[in-house]
């Protein structure tokens, strides 16, 4: 299955008309509760603080995101408790880090839903009316194309402002509303201090020099693109090259036909390992930690955390330029790959028919990927220039002083 191929899946229409109807009749739901009768936010009803609401257990890249900014609530001293909200499809919730801060009822006045819009209607449907009423309402949301769906903007009545870890999601929410939206960037940790794991542990060599793609299949793998790293691989080393290898990292697998098709394709190549069990946070760490490169040839990000993870850890990085990552990177701190933007002839997942993402070349990116191996130097520099500059811009500091604009605001 080529590239072009997956980009063309046809999505038959009756399904699409099912869905754009189920949306719609959920959207109804969602204007129907807001005007049941919820007062407005008051300074005087509710304590100063946040409610931080979402699915803070589950192994997920929104999971983390929200435990990110858990930890940033604490360091920047704001009162705040969590509320658990499961998100639908399955997940498991292993991630029991901030059990101590959960609570059975809101107590501050602020919530911050960082709930997305694919499953907006459901969740805030279930959200019991007091934990509502007379408080001010914060989407925290997460998107990775240029345009926010048609079919989300009823979302953006439920709350009074919204909030995202970078400009390009803004961006696109700013066009459709006029409400505040403003970037409250992530922070990172020191990344070190989890790493608890050598290569042994994941089964890979010790003396190879390897390179990592991963990606989870409760995310849309077309987008991520796993199949653009692995066709710049090949083409950057013969089959037989012995001193290097590849990592395939692939969350919620189960018995995909996809994963069995990659395996496939790669069945000529004697060391490419792959890594199908869902990963502790540890482990995802150690795991990044552990490689010499990740590479992402991404068609598009709303962030990419695990990006500034890799180059926080100092694992150079070859990235599509194209996006949120281009926020945090640069051609002196990451490998960038040029593209070419393409439009979507059909409708994938929640990306529309006539979106655009980027197709990495990937001749480029084979070439960046040799030089890595091939030249000391040049590894180095970009190892170190990754973790100077990710440090920099998701700094507390610069968190800090975004988040306090806000909350004065507030």
């Amino acid at each position: 299955m080529g590239i072009k191929t997956v980009i063309k899946r046809v999505v038959s229409d009756d399904v699409i008309v099912r869905m754009k109807s189920l949306l719609e009749h959920r959207n109804n739901q969602i204007m129907g509760r807001k005007a049941a009768g919820l007062r407005p936010y008051s300074r005087e009803s509710h304590p100063f603080g946040i409610n931080l609401i979402g699915d803070i257990r589950a192994e997920t890249g929104l999971g983390q995101s929200m435990r990110i900014l858990a930890g940033l609530l604490e360091r920047a001293g704001i009162p705040f408790c969590i509320i658990q909200a499961d998100s639908p499809g399955g997940l498991e919730h292993s991630d029991t880090q901030w059990e101590h801060r959960l609570s059975a009822e809101a107590r501050y006045g602020i919530n911050l839903l960082h709930i997305n819009p694919s499953i907006w209607a459901e969740s805030y449907n279930r959200l019991p009316v007091e934990l509502l009423d007379g408080r001010y309402q914060i989407a925290y949301w997460l998107w990775e194309l240029e345009d926010f769906p048609r079919e989300w903007i009823p979302c953006i009545d439920t709350v009074d402002e919204i909030w995202a870890p970078s400009e390009f999601i803004c961006r696109s929410i700013r066009a459709v509303t006029d409400k505040p939206v403003a970037v409250i960037p992530y922070i990172l940790r020191d990344m070190g201090e989890d790493i608890r794991y050598g290569r042994q542990h994941f089964g890979l060599p010790e003396e190879k020099f390897l390179y990592l793609v991963m990606y989870d299949f409760k995310s849309i793998s077309e987008r991520k693109n796993p199949r653009g790293a692995l066709e710049a691989y090949k083409k950057a080393f013969p089959r037989e090259r012995a001193d290097v290898g590849l990592v395939v990292k692939v969350s919620h697998a189960g018995e995909s036909r996809e994963l069995q098709l990659l395996g496939k394709e790669l069945e000529a190549y004697h060391n490419v390992y792959f890594i199908t069990d869902n990963l502790s946070r540890s482990e995802v760490e150690s795991l990044i930690a552990g490689v010499n490169v990740l590479v992402s040839l991404h068609r598009s990000e709303g962030f990419g955390l695990p990006m500034a993870e890799a180059m926080a850890m100092g694992t150079p990085i070859v990235c599509t330029n194209w996006s949120a990552t281009t926020e945090f990177m640069d051609q002196t701190c990451a490998c960038l790959v040029d593209y070419s933007l393409i439009t979507l002839e059909k409708r994938i997942g929640p990306y529309q028919k006539g979106s655009r993402w980027a197709d990495a070349d990937t001749e480029q990116a084979a070439g960046l990927i040799r030089r890595l191996r091939e030249e000391p130097d040049f590894y180095e520099g970009m190892a170190a220039e990754g973790r100077k500059k990710v440090q920099e811009y998701l700094s507390f500091e610069r968190a800090k002083a975004a988040l306090d604009e806000r909350m004065d605001r507030i």
